[in-house]
């Protein structure tokens, strides 16, 4: 456990300049948590204090003791549609042949690659260099 003296910094209030509302924008303020936890206080007075709920406060303290970082995790979120060498691969199967439809592109790059996309995600890809899909 640490001293009086040396947590005195933070049983201080923490400025109020912006209140933050969701957990995962904490950032470096999630080490700030750990600390006035491990200083004592409680997760509720902490979450008043921050402009947060407690289930925040809950979520970071837990993430710490598994992990041992209040560090968010990496996302495992949605794959983006196409990669760059395929936005280059489309790109010039358009140009080569004019007269291609987005679908008839979209069936290309499958048979090509083995990648599955809408047809939308080649007009999106088209229209970003200057092209568009018959």
């Amino acid at each position: 456990m640490v001293s009086n003296q040396e947590c005195q910094w933070l049983s201080r209030p923490m400025p109020r300049t912006r209140v933050v509302s969701y957990g995962h924008k904490l950032g470096t303020k999630a080490w700030r948590v750990v600390g006035r936890l491990e200083g004592g206080q409680t997760q509720a007075e902490i979450a008043k204090v921050i402009g947060v709920s407690q289930s925040v406060i809950s979520r970071i303290w837990n993430r710490f003791l598994e992990t041992g970082s209040a560090g968010r995790r990496p996302g495992q979120g949605r794959r983006l549609g196409t990669t760059p060498n395929e936005d280059r691969y489309l790109v010039l199967t358009a140009r080569r042949h004019r007269n291609m439809n987005a679908t008839l592109l979209q069936q290309h790059l499958r048979s090509a690659n083995g990648t599955t996309v809408s047809s939308q995600i080649i007009r999106n890809r088209l229209y970003g260099v200057g092209l568009y899909a018959r």
